[in-house]
């Protein structure tokens, strides 16, 4: 027992010589706040408290998806969100990241462990004991807070990585649709120009026009199939892509027959200073600047002594130690203090490192930031120029439309023949495909901008559902200026 009594002894002395301030763990400082980052970001920009370009007013809104009124769209969207690989992958970094946050939190408590020698040896050994690190730099508390922001920053990514999924397989739906509709119009424009080389065939054999007429018309013809078959191929690769999306063996067999929807109202855009703490991609840039703060402190920690208390009971039998006066078991408690003398620049060299990687991280939050701005400004740009496009593109089909039921009476009435009737319908076609694709530009454009304004596809209260169709906990965006 006067053993056991003197190494407590010994122990508490030594714990008497730390200061009474360190054993009341240094505060850690915080990261720059997210307005503040934000305004960082936008620099001399920041006096822009409207957008350059004409946009509505109001903030933006959810469940955009739902304003294309296209329940086939719908329901690829969410094959989407249960098959697609790269948004599985985004799940199990969250889960990862999760795992990092309960390694990096267990350093905090006292450690407890066990072990013991036994057989045909002499002496047969028992020990529990337990160690705890006083984190009384921060080190260890910084490492858990870099990986919490770490794992908010997974969150904000898989939400992302969801609403560009949702805007890509619109798009691709887009896509299929257009390329459908184009290949079903060469097929019409195909047709008519083989009526037109039947018709130069007759005529040339009655004497009423040169064989080189008929040649023309045939080398149109060719040229017409050769733009069917190009169209076919588009629309095979516009399903295949389509089908990556859903997960699914991209064969190209999906089929677009509908048409395609109408463009929903323009979007209220909000203001620029708050897209960058809307969008889930900032959110996730910003917890990385934090992560990166935080890893830092912990290097510069790391530099300094690490103080330890460990207390173990140990319990031995041996015929050996039978011959002596001892007691079994045996307890003690001890603190040990290990300060770094030489490391051969090792701790100096990750601090530094990890001060340059929180200068990288702040200038890739900066250069994301001004691209989120830029995809917004070039949206709304394109909004007016689009509008003016399909307006003029309409225009002329209806003024194609009119010229082909005017050669189709004149043709009844004898004042005309099958040819021109033939290729004003050729016309008419023709202005209707480039009215199609300038729409499915359209629409593809007004998907860049609504996922550009940080809304999410669907209504926020069934946001969140992963491959597995759990929910994981919402990243929080209101309380990212708080840390702990």
């Amino acid at each position: 027992m006067g053993v056991m009594l003197s190494n407590r002894n010994k122990a508490l002395m030594l714990l008497s010589l730390i200061p009474v301030g360190l054993l009341t763990a240094c505060s850690l400082g915080n990261p720059p706040t997210a307005p503040d980052l934000a305004l960082h970001a936008m620099g001399t920009q920041g006096e822009h408290r409207q957008w350059a370009n004409p946009a509505v007013a109001g903030d933006p809104a959810d469940d955009w998806l739902a304003g294309f009124g296209d329940a086939e769209l719908n329901r690829l969207v969410r094959e989407a969100m249960t098959h697609n690989g790269d948004l599985a992958i985004a799940a199990i970094r969250v889960q990862q990241a999760q795992a990092l946050v309960a390694v990096q939190g267990s350093a905090l408590l006292p450690s407890a462990g066990a072990k013991g020698r036994g057989g045909q040896a002499e002496s047969q050994i028992l020990s529990v004991g337990a160690s705890w690190e006083l984190d009384l730099w921060g080190r260890i508390r910084a490492q858990a807070r870099a990986a919490r922001s770490q794992h908010i920053a997974s969150q904000a990514d898989y939400v992302w990585a969801q609403r560009v999924i949702a805007a890509t397989v619109a798009k691709a739906w887009f896509a299929l649709i257009t390329c459908t509709q184009v290949e079903g119009a060469l097929e019409q424009i195909v047709s008519a120009q083989v009526q037109l080389v039947k018709i130069e065939d007759r005529r040339v054999a009655i004497g009423a026009a040169p064989q080189t007429e008929v040649e023309e018309a045939r080398n149109t013809l060719r040229e017409n199939q050769d733009a069917l078959a190009k169209a076919t191929l588009a629309k095979n690769r516009a399903a295949q892509a389509l089908e990556l999306l859903l997960g699914r063996y991209p064969a190209g067999e999906t089929q677009a027959d509908a048409a395609l929807p109408a463009l929903p109202p323009a979007p209220p855009a909000g203001l620029p200073a708050n897209l960058i703490e809307r969008r889930p991609d900032m959110i996730a840039a910003y917890e990385r600047v934090a992560a990166a703060f935080d890893q830092r402190q912990a290097a510069q920690a790391a530099r300094l002594p690490t103080i330890s208390i460990d207390a173990a009971v140990t319990g031995i039998r041996s015929n050996v130690l039978s011959l002596v006066d001892s007691r079994s078991p045996i307890a003690g408690v001890n603190a040990s203090v290990i300060a770094p003398i030489f490391t051969g620049g090792k701790l100096k060299a990750q601090a530094d490192y990890y001060t340059e990687e929180q200068k990288a991280v702040i200038v890739a939050y900066d250069n994301s930031a001004l691209e989120a701005l830029s995809e917004v400004e070039a949206g709304l740009q394109s909004e007016a120029s689009f509008s003016a496009r399909v307006a003029q593109l309409q225009a002329r089909v209806q003024e194609c439309r009119v010229l082909a039921r005017q050669e189709e009476t004149r043709a009844k009435i004898g004042s005309t023949d099958a040819r021109q009737v033939l290729k004003d319908q050729q016309a008419l076609l023709a202005a209707q495909m480039d009215l199609v694709g300038v729409r499915s530009d359209q629409l593809g454009q007004r998907v860049d901008l609504l996922l550009a304004l940080g809304g999410d596809w669907q209504r926020a209260a069934v946001a969140g559902t992963n491959p597995d169709g759990a929910t994981p906990a919402a990243f929080p965006i209101a309380a990212r200026g708080s840390r702990p």
